[in-house]
C-alpha cells in the first residue's frame, strides 16, 4: 500500500476510477473491476490521489477524488492538470469533459481539394 493512504480511502480511489472507466461501454465490452487498479503507482497529494500506469504503460495520469477523475494526458503539466481539475470540481464536475469529436475535421480536407 503506498505510504500515506490508508486502505478505505484506496479502495474508494478504485471504485471511482473502474466506474469512470467502465461508463458507457460498448455491449459486449467487459467491465474493468476496481482490482485492475491495484498495479498503478498512487501518490497522495492534497486532496487527490495521482495515480500512473505502473512501467509507463500509458502516459496518462489519472487525479482522483471521491467526487471526481480528473484523466490528464501526458502532455499536461501536473500543475495545469491540478488547477483545471480544481476548478471543475468546484463547478460540481465528475470528470473532464470529453474532447469534441475530430471526425468534421476530415469533412474540412475534402472542402480544400
Amino acid at each position: 500500500m503506498p505510504e500515506g493512504i490508508d486502505q478505505e480511502t484506496l479502495n474508494r480511489a478504485y471504485v471511482r476510477l473502474a466506474e469512470y472507466h467502465n461508463e458507457d461501454l460498448p455491449e459486449g465490452v467487459p467491465a474493468t473491476p476496481p482490482e485492475a487498479f491495484a498495479g498503478f503507482q498512487v501518490t497522495p497529494y492534497e486532496e487527490w490521489l495521482i495515480f500512473n500506469a505502473p512501467d509507463g504503460f500509458t502516459n496518462q495520469t489519472f487525479l482522483v477524488s471521491d467526487q471526481m477523475v480528473y484523466e490528464s494526458p501526458g502532455w499536461e503539466s501536473y500543475e495545469d492538470a491540478l488547477a483545471e481539475a480544481r476548478t471543475l470540481k468546484a463547478a460540481g464536475a465528475t470528470r473532464r469533459p470529453e474532447e469534441p469529436d475530430d471526425e468534421d475535421d476530415d469533412d474540412d480536407d475534402e472542402d480544400d481539394d
